[in-house]
Order: structure tokens, then C-alpha cells, then sequence
């Protein structure tokens, strides 16, 4: 278990007071699992909830040793209501646990409490979701979150198709989007409302996403995709720059 003055001196990290490393990419590692909260805010209260966010969770945040990484998107295009979705990233869900631990270490030691402001987060918003998803390293390139635009896509495979699923991914479309310059990630949901697998790809345009799909949908190996999906949905995102971690 952490001692206080510790967490004291990352909390004084977290805050400025000392020096810190340059960001690294968020590209996954063997094991990581990450969590994804998606909210919806209530009527004018985004600003409110972001500011939250930026003045009192990503200090504690920044602190957590056992987070490897965080990310803040926000909404670009999406046929679902969403404002904000928060990615971070764990070594396993025992990451999580031990992150769990500590921030509550943390807020104790700065005099705040993660309890307290993850319910005032919540009375800004008019919903959220949690879903948990194991990364899996060898089924992309590159850092999706690092292009100016970042595409989530969300598969529900067809019955027992998961493996044949992963098979075309590791055998033909990582290696195209590659050919591509598409920065690509690919996670296996651990928990989620009925999707088995998550994709995050990078786009530096609209125009990029469209023409993706175009030739996605011309090509043989994305039809051969297409052929082991039962259900697909996507959402357009943007990053924000300021709350990255890690």
C-alpha cells in the first residue's frame, strides 16, 4: 500500500509542482484492458462537467500510477446521443482494482474525495455507460487517438464467428489498413450491451472516413469482414488535446 507522503508527492506531480515526461502514444500493450464511459450531459451543463473534469479529476488522475493512459473525446458524428467518452487503460482489470485503491489515496491525501466528485460528474449528466474492453495488440498499428479524428466502430460478430473474426483481421485488414496509413486498434469487450468487439481507427478528415469504407467495401478482404458481422455501428470523434495522460 501506498504511504501518505508518496501520494503527496504525486499529487504535487499531478498539479505542476515538479517535473513530469513528455506524452506517449496511447498504443495498447499486452494485457491492457481498457475502460470506455460514454455520457450524455444535461442540457448546458457540458462546459460545467468538462471543467470538472479539467480541474479536479485530472490532477488525481495524472497521479495514478496505475493507469497506463487517458483520453477525453468528444462528439463529431454519432448516431447515438453522446458528449463525452473517456478512455483509459489498465494493465488488466487487477490495473483497475489497484488504480481504484490508490485514487481513493490520492483524493484522501489532497483533501478531496473520488466518491464525492464522480457524483457531482454524474449530477451533470443525464446518463453514462461503462464498458470494458481487452486490447489486442497484434490486431492494429499505430495511435488512432493521435490523428485529428478518431472513429470508434463497434462489431457484433455473427454466432461463433468470433475467431474466423479476428483470423481476417490479423491475416488481411491491419495489413491493408497499413497500405492505407490507417492508424488501427482492435479490442475484445469484456463488458459491454451486446457488442463483441471494438475497432478505433484514425482519420485526419471527414472525406478520409468515407473513402476508408468505400474501398473497405471494395476490396475482398472487407468484404470477407462484412460476411462475419451481424451488426456494426460507428461514431466520429475528436480528441481533446488538453486532457490527454499518459
Amino acid at each position: 500500500m501506498r504511504v501518505v507522503a508518496r501520494v503527496v508527492a504525486a499529487v504535487a506531480v499531478a498539479l505542476g509542482l515538479a517535473g513530469g515526461g513528455p506524452l506517449d502514444a496511447q498504443v495498447p500493450v499486452p494485457g491492457e484492458v481498457r475502460q470506455l464511459v460514454t455520457f450524455t450531459f444535461l442540457p448546458g451543463r457540458s462546459a460545467d462537467a468538462l471543467e470538472l473534469y479539467r480541474s479536479e479529476a485530472l490532477p488525481l488522475y495524472r497521479a495514478d500510477e496505475a493507469m497506463l493512459s487517458f483520453r477525453a473525446f468528444r462528439e463529431v458524428e454519432s448516431p447515438v446521443p453522446l458528449d463525452l467518452v473517456i478512455v483509459r487503460g489498465f494493465q488488466g482489470m487487477v490495473g483497475m482494482d489497484a488504480s481504484n485503491e490508490g485514487l481513493r489515496e490520492i483524493a484522501a491525501a489532497a483533501g478531496s474525495s473520488i466518491g464525492g466528485l464522480y457524483g457531482r460528474i454524474s449530477a451533470l449528466s443525464s446518463g453514462h455507460t461503462d464498458q470494458f474492453v481487452e486490447m489486442l495488440p497484434d490486431l492494429g498499428a499505430g495511435d488512432p487517438a493521435a490523428s485529428r479524428l478518431t472513429a470508434f466502430i463497434w462489431y457484433r460478430t455473427a454466432p461463433g464467428a468470433g475467431a474466423d473474426f479476428e483470423r481476417r483481421l490479423r491475416r488481411g485488414v491491419v495489413s491493408l489498413e497499413q497500405t492505407w496509413g490507417v492508424p488501427s486498434s482492435t479490442g475484445r469487450f469484456l463488458v459491454s450491451d451486446g457488442w463483441d468487439y471494438l475497432r478505433i481507427l484514425g482519420f485526419e478528415s471527414l472525406g478520409a472516413f468515407q473513402d476508408y469504407w468505400t474501398r473497405m467495401a471494395a476490396s475482398q478482404v472487407g468484404r470477407g469482414l462484412d460476411e462475419l458481422t451481424a451488426a456494426r455501428r460507428e461514431a466520429v470523434l475528436a480528441d481533446l488535446p488538453d486532457f490527454r495522460i499518459r
